[in-house]
């Protein structure tokens, strides 16, 4: 597995009490189980149908693989999108991946591996590396929040803080399309329609609404449009969204003219749950991967 560098990173914010029964979001060996496999057991985990959702901590509370009204969905899947942060457990070192890393595995990902039989692969993909911590750094493209998902029992996202739903965030790795960016982030600032080129060459990751709970003075879409365009660092939780494993979503996938118009995803690999998500403090926007000194939360920049 290519690798750039690696070191260890330390989390310390409070737990979410209500999530004390859930399989907390570590680093495994590739030949052990992931939290969620470990979770779901042999017999495997089930969708289920909602019943008076009241709003995100309920839902997160009540409904580990989220829902849905007629309980059609991957639950497997969601089960790895909803897992916590535990920051009781010591922090396990990660690997920082490439562009190339991503797309990589979606080449090495099983043939027939599809939206709503993730579990059937569960093995294969923990070998790629499903359900380890890793970082990347790379230059925030865009930000922006997601529509009603099972996930998080397709609560509408109803308030300004966009409190029910995921943050869809687009990373990239090419320092001119930053420079371009930070020049004028109004190409991307709330907005919902990216502009292709953008999404075809960003990796996905997913800052989730119980997650972003822990953090909401910092983990807010405002910090986040502020930073585009600047260098960031972002540790979470390795997995593929199979509902995205298509040729004509998947940009590592696409190989027809159409597909590669359509496509709007550099990978289907992603970081999801974000745990930790920092900026460059540097000017130069060119910072120290190992060098803590150069990160800054959010809110700091």
């Amino acid at each position: 597995m290519a690798t750039k560098t690696s070191r260890t990173f330390a989390r310390h914010v409070a737990p979410f009490a209500p999530l004390a029964l859930a399989l907390a979001m570590h680093a495994v060996p590739p030949s052990a189980k992931t939290p969620a496999a470990a979770a779901a057991g042999e017999g495997g985990v089930a969708a289920v149908q909602c019943e008076g959702v009241l709003d995100m901590q309920d839902c997160h509370t009540r409904f580990p693989t989220g829902c849905t009204a007629a309980a059609k969905y991957d639950a497997y899947l969601n089960l790895l999108k909803d897992q916590p942060i535990n920051t009781d457990s010591p922090p396990t070192p990660v690997s920082f991946l490439a562009l190339k890393d991503f797309t990589d595995r979606d080449d090495a990902a099983p043939a027939d591996l599809k939206k709503g039989n993730h579990q059937d692969f569960k093995d294969a993909l923990s070998e790629q590396g499903e359900g380890q911590t890793f970082a990347v750094v790379a230059f925030l493209y865009y930000a922006i929040p997601s529509g009603i998902e099972s996930s998080n029992c397709q609560l509408p996202d109803d308030d300004a803080d966009h409190t029910n739903v995921d943050f869809h965030i687009g990373v990239g790795f090419d320092s001119s399309t930053a420079d371009k960016l930070r020049a004028n982030p109004k190409v991307v600032q709330n907005k919902k329609k990216i502009p292709h080129p953008l999404q075809a060459s960003s990796v996905i990751v997913e800052m989730t609404p119980h997650t972003r709970a822990l953090r909401s003075d910092v983990w807010n879409m405002d910090n986040l449009q502020k930073a585009i365009g600047h260098q960031v660092r972002i540790v979470g939780q390795l997995l593929i969204d199979t509902e995205h494993f298509q040729s004509s979503q998947d940009c590592a996938l696409a190989s027809t003219t159409s597909e590669k118009k359509t496509c709007w995803r550099a990978s289907a690999w992603e970081l999801h749950p974000v745990a930790q998500f920092q900026v460059c403090a540097k000017s130069t926007n060119d910072c120290d991967a190992e060098n803590p000194s150069d990160w800054v939360e959010l809110d700091k920049l």
